[in-house]
């Protein structure tokens, strides 16, 4: 028989049918989405320059180069703020996995989340997400001629809808996706913060307020609200299926060529030697039951650290991937992607989103008093909840692991200071600096100690944003 890498179209359609089968993807069709938004997204003209790194959600804003042609472009596509908010408000996106699910116009404008690439099954192709970036251009811009223009309630009502389906984004069941969704949320989220830098004059305590209390503490990415992806894992078992003989013996010449397709896939210059390398691995492979067990317990592993709160003690111990054996688990380790990176992301996005509550309640609260608070704490009830001024980088003081009793929360807040005198801050090769008068609001990043938010990269800094300083002394154009 020829092998090849090619997987039965029944395992493909059964993943399919799996991942459309799922919370976020299955449901009622007046609960979906997805057809509001792409139908509207099919609609939108051309920008005026290719997205690219120099054109993109975080370059746009009124003062870059060419900003009349990017503003007219964005009035020109108004149809796109009811598609916004017509998503937020509906329960889930629900697009549909698999190209045959969609439209053929979604099709012929790459609007699809397809599994299965070439009867590949471990190859993937989420054009759709090239289209929400695009989505999101145009609400940047679209947002900053509102705010420009003084049209603060219609710019409010779309800053709101943009975080919620960005947001609902992240809901997504494969890797990729919500390791790309996380970070595009972070993005918004630090626009939003220039736009209340930028604006905060105009925007009145009330509606700042309603920013910090009723709008971005319920974009929520807690593991109650925010699940795992399962899509690599359905995809994994197939795969682990199609390496085994009837009897559930490793198959020398498929671990040689599926494995090394699978493998070059990923490190194209790998493919040199690795035939080889997977025959020879599948003399010491355990068998199939054996694998789809490991793989399974992999998975409930990271369930289980999912749930987990901050710092707990059992995620300082190595996880059942990285304890997994390189030589009889060799095919379950190269198939299934380690997903610690997404962990460290949703603590990030987790931050961002206080951070920015935290930064819409300072803005109130100056606006108000005509001046910052000397702590956070002078801002809650009124302006804040408690439960927004959380660091998920900043580890608690304790003594022992019982004294996590005597806190409400797992870890500990945001730290803040009011400035006295004028601080530098360092930004890669150049420096801003926050005036005495001000606040500086930031967390403690991975490294998880204070740098005393004197450094980008060392702290992540909130507020002051550092986009707007940066802006401000003419260092991005």
């Amino acid at each position: 028989m020829c092998i090849t890498t090619h997987v039965d179209a029944g395992s493909r359609d059964d993943v399919i049918e799996k991942l459309n089968n799922l919370p976020s993807t299955d449901g009622e069709e007046n609960a979906k989405s997805w057809r509001i938004f792409f139908d509207a997204c099919l609609e939108l003209t051309p920008p005026p320059n290719p997205v690219s790194d120099k054109f993109n959600m975080n370059t746009v804003w009124t003062g870059m180069e060419g900003w009349a042609a990017v503003s007219d472009w964005a009035k020109q596509n108004e149809h796109m703020t009811k598609a916004f908010i017509a998503t937020g408000r509906l329960p889930m996106i629900g697009l549909p996995y698999g190209s045959e699910k969609v439209p053929n116009e979604y099709v012929a404008n790459d609007i699809v989340a397809e599994i299965g690439v070439e009867g590949n099954l471990h190859v993937s192709h989420f054009g759709y997400m090239d289209t929400v970036e695009l989505a999101c251009l145009w609400a940047t811009a679209e947002l900053y001629r509102l705010f420009d223009a003084g049209e603060n309630e219609r710019a409010i009502q779309l800053l709101m809808s943009e975080l919620i389906v960005l947001r609902k984004f992240c809901d997504r069941e494969f890797l990729k996706e919500q390791m790309t969704f996380m970070p595009m949320l972070g993005d918004a989220l630090a626009n939003t913060r220039d736009m209340f830098y930028t604006y905060r004059e105009s925007i009145t305590t009330p509606e700042f307020r309603f920013f910090s209390k009723d709008g971005i503490p319920y974009i929520r990415t807690d593991s109650t609200r925010l699940m795992m992806p399962e899509g690599d894992r359905f995809v994994g078992e197939v795969l682990l299926g199609e390496l085994f003989d009837s009897i559930g013996a490793p198959d020398p010449e498929k671990f040689k060529t599926i494995l090394t397709d699978f493998q070059s896939n990923q490190e194209p210059l790998s493919r040199f030697g690795a035939a080889k390398h997977w025959k020879s691995i599948s003399a010491f492979h355990l068998g199939r039951d054996d694998s789809l067990a490991r793989l399974n317990k992999i998975y409930d592993d990271w369930w289980r650290r999912w749930k987990l709160r901050q710092f707990h003690p059992q995620l300082s111990v190595a996880s059942e991937f990285k304890k997994s054996n390189p030589v009889t688990y060799a095919a379950v380790n190269l198939i299934i992607r380690d997903i610690q990176d997404l962990f460290q992301e949703r603590d990030i996005l987790a931050t961002q989103i206080n951070g920015t509550a935290v930064s819409a309640a300072l803005c109130g609260y100056k606006n108000h008093y005509g001046a910052y608070p000397a702590s956070i704490k002078m801002m809650y009830a009124q302006l804040l909840h408690r439960a927004n001024n959380l660091d998920f980088f900043r580890r608690l003081p304790l003594r022992t692991e019982a004294d996590w009793s005597l806190y409400s929360y797992p870890v500990g807040p945001l730290h803040y200071r009011k400035i006295k005198t004028k601080t530098k801050i360092k930004i890669l090769a150049d420096e801003v600096f926050v005036n005495a008068g001000q606040c500086l609001l930031y967390s403690e990043s991975l490294n998880n100690e204070d740098d005393r938010g004197t450094e980008e990269g060392k702290d992540a800094i909130f507020w002051p944003p550092l986009k707007s300083l940066q802006r401000k002394a003419g260092q991005l154009n």
